[in-house]
This record gives structure tokens, C-alpha cells and sequence, in this order.
């Protein structure tokens, strides 16, 4: 009889606890938008990095939220801001009563190919001049960013060449990654994530070692799903 009666009172604590969770809401509470590594935008208002969290918790104390409700932020970041920096921001967030963080990318603007605009030129700019101050193995790229900048160089006027960054040669579509021989002599990182492709197969890396141990291959940093990846692109011997 004791028995049952402590199953019936975990059941009732399970769902009253169900029926709690079930009526939380998620309000978010402002959307802040990263500018570059030293600045942010919150509400319209632009603060510097390391005063995120004041803002936040200001915020906060203006608004009337209800007992069942979540704050949660909106995070918006352009392709030039670097993961440390996000990462500090992540950590000044935390330490204030936001629950959760929706991250989001802004996507490079469209070009269609044509009249190269002073915002295309901006753009253009800030994706390079990044690239270049990062070291050589710390430079992964979006397809989609690659793309951009090869259309832009290939459509700028003369004029728009000589006033603006200059094209790195170290680009893959400038120079093709480098090719390395013997897969099996490719020694792999605990702290990187890899990904082994043949012929626009992706194969698991057991696979890769056993079956093309003495393939040449080239090595490609790319960001895939918002991830630093190395993808192995093991060659046709």
C-alpha cells in the first residue's frame, strides 16, 4: 500500500511539473547585434564589448516579466566577427538571468552579378581585410563567402581595383590548396573536426585510411553548419 501511494504521489509531482513547463514562455527580451570585435548594437543603442552585460541586466529590470516566462536574447552576428569574440559575449550573457541565446548569421547580401555597389564594396572589404588578419591556419571559409568575392573581383571596374582591398592570392579559387602525398601519413587533431571525401563521397575516416592510404590529397578549411571543418579531399591517383 506504501508503495503505491509513493508511485501515485510521483506521478502527481510529474504532472503538475508537465503542466508548469508547458505554460513557460519564451520572451525575448532585445536583439543584439554585433558589429565587429569592439562593438555592439542593443535596442539601437551602440555600447562598447565589455559593457554587454550592464545593458542586459538594464534591460531586464525595465521590463515586467511574469514567473512562467524565459528572457532569452537574439544574437546577430556579420560574417567579419570572430568566434572569441562571440564567445565573450556568450559569457557576459550568462552571468546575467537570460536563459537563452538565439544565435543567428547574417548571410552575405545577394549580388546579381552586376553593378558592383559601394555596399557590395563594404562588404567585400570587411570579408578580406578579415581574412587577412587571421594566421593561414586559422583562415576557413564559407562557400557562399568565396563565391561573393570571386563575382565582386571579377565584376569590379578598374577603378573600384586600385580604391579597394586587393584580392589575396592565398584565396582557393586564386591559388588551389596545396595537394599532399600518402593519406597515411595525415596526422589528425583531437581539437579539429575532419571530414574525408572521394569523389563527392564522404566517408568515414577508418574507411578513408584503409581504402586510400596511398592516395594524394588536398587539404580545404571550410565552414560547414556554422563549423570549422577540414575536409580531406583525397585525389584520384
Amino acid at each position: 500500500m506504501k508503495a503505491h501511494l509513493i508511485a501515485f504521489i510521483l506521478l502527481l509531482l510529474l504532472h503538475f511539473n508537465t503542466k508548469a513547463q508547458s505554460s513557460n514562455k519564451i520572451e525575448n527580451i532585445a536583439t543584439i547585434e554585433i558589429i565587429n570585435d569592439e562593438n555592439v548594437s542593443i535596442e539601437g543603442d551602440t555600447i562598447s564589448l565589455n559593457k554587454i552585460h550592464k545593458k542586459v541586466r538594464k534591460v531586464l529590470s525595465s521590463m515586467s516579466m511574469d514567473a512562467n516566462s524565459f528572457p532569452s536574447l537574439t544574437l546577430i552576428v556579420n560574417q567579419t566577427v570572430s568566434e572569441n569574440t562571440i564567445e565573450n559575449i556568450k559569457y557576459q550573457i550568462r552571468s546575467t538571468p537570460v536563459q537563452l541565446i538565439n544565435l543567428q548569421r547574417n548571410t552575405i547580401n545577394m549580388y546579381d552579378g552586376n553593378e558592383v555597389t559601394q555596399n557590395i564594396l563594404d562588404q567585400y572589404n570587411a570579408l578580406i581585410s578579415y581574412w587577412n588578419r587571421l594566421e593561414a591556419d586559422s583562415r576557413y571559409y564559407r562557400a557562399s563567402d568565396l563565391k561573393f568575392i570571386e563575382s565582386v573581383a571579377l565584376n569590379m571596374t578598374m577603378n573600384q581595383r586600385i580604391r579597394n582591398e586587393k584580392l589575396p592570392g592565398y584565396l582557393p579559387f586564386v591559388k588551389a590548396e596545396p595537394k599532399f602525398p600518402d593519406l597515411s601519413m595525415l596526422e589528425t587533431l583531437p581539437n579539429k573536426t575532419y571530414l574525408f571525401i572521394h569523389q563527392k563521397d564522404t566517408l568515414i575516416k577508418e574507411t578513408a585510411f584503409e581504402n586510400f592510404k596511398n592516395n594524394t590529397y588536398r587539404l580545404k578549411r571550410r565552414i560547414v553548419d556554422e563549423q570549422n571543418v577540414v575536409i580531406i579531399d583525397i585525389l584520384k591517383d
